[in-house]
């Protein structure tokens, strides 16, 4: 609770909408010490977070320029922040029956970065992990809470509350009241897999009428322009949250796809390998060893290109570098 009210005073601090805000957080501070030292920890957390924010919080439209202030020495700091990791909304936080509650409306943009794996905690309890090169929108208004997937892949945590949080992808909407639920937005196919818990899937890239379908834990749907798919989840890729990529049987174009998303130095195929197929465990972003591990299991040479791609190919063949 001293947390969450950390993080309101930290996003009143830094709207500006109230001009008397620094004498009424003065004296919130200096009531008990535990309100001082959780203030820094989320400030702290604030500033060493690398995400993009959009919040009304920050720049609401009505907002006229004021007269110029002396700043306070907690201003420039706040400032700094890059990213909001507990989103709440001024004044907007209602608990009731131990469960949240939104009044109001804000929305935060999180992002990484290629090769960069980040979890961010939710005001309502809910987390949510990003993929390399994902971006998600997360927005509380009113009682709702929903996500919008614009690209990449994303883990909800999403914590129980009196209303469900709904996930947008490109090709896919996933209702959910709690559970563990993974959301790619690929370049071809949308892709849900339930860890925990249930969803409801349904189509929404223009058929909304379409009939939702249930999906337990275990379970995954893949959704495209054709239609819906179902299947299981697969014991591989579940530890990406960790930094590790694991395969099984996996084709070698595809696990090698997998791999130059989490890296810069990218690894090209030359020649035809499309019938190799890897299985093993891997750190994300480490191309240059599993580049070397995967000439050492399939007997294949490793040259890097004058653009610092690793170029895997068949012992003894060689390919003009470009």
């Amino acid at each position: 609770m001293v947390r969450r009210e950390a993080s309101v005073w930290l996003a009143r601090l830094q709207s500006g909408r109230d001009p008397d805000v620094q004498r009424k957080f003065q004296i919130w501070r200096e009531r008990d010490s535990r309100n001082a030292e959780a203030f820094e920890r989320v400030r702290r957390s604030y500033q060493q977070a690398g995400l993009l924010r959009e919040s009304s919080m920050a720049t609401p439209a009505h907002r006229q320029p004021e007269p110029r202030r002396p700043q306070s020495r907690l201003r420039p700091a706040v400032a700094a922040a890059a990213a909001i990791l507990v989103l709440v909304p001024v004044g907007a936080l209602l608990v009731g029956s131990g469960r949240l509650w939104f009044a109001g409306s804000d929305a935060v943009m999180l992002s990484t970065g290629v090769g960069e794996i980040r979890q961010v905690a939710l005001a309502d309890g809910s987390r949510v992990t990003l993929d390399t090169s994902t971006k998600v929108e997360v927005s509380f208004a009113g009682s709702q809470r929903s996500a919008r997937l614009r690209y990449g892949r994303a883990r909800f945590q999403i914590a129980e509350a009196k209303v469900p949080f709904v996930v947008e992808s490109r090709n896919a909407t996933v209702t959910a009241d709690g559970g563990i639920i993974d959301v790619e937005q690929g370049a071809q196919k949308d892709t849900v897999q339930v860890l925990g818990g249930a969803a409801d899937v349904h189509r929404s890239d223009g058929n909304r009428g379409s009939s939702a379908v249930t999906v337990g834990a275990g379970e995954s749907m893949t959704i495209n322009s054709a239609g819906m798919e179902q299947g299981s989840v697969p014991s591989a890729g579940l530890d990406w949250t960790n930094g590790m990529l694991q395969f099984d049987g996996t084709p070698l174009v595809e696990a090698v796809t997998v791999a130059n998303r989490y890296s810069k130095r990218h690894i090209v195929l030359a020649g035809d390998l499309g019938e190799l197929k890897v299985t093993g465990a891997f750190r994300a972003g480490d191309t240059s060893g599993l580049a070397k591990a995967l000439a050492a299991a399939f007997q294949l040479s490793v040259q890097r290109r004058a653009d610092g791609a690793l170029a895997l190919s068949r012992s003894g063949s060689r390919e003009r570098k470009k």
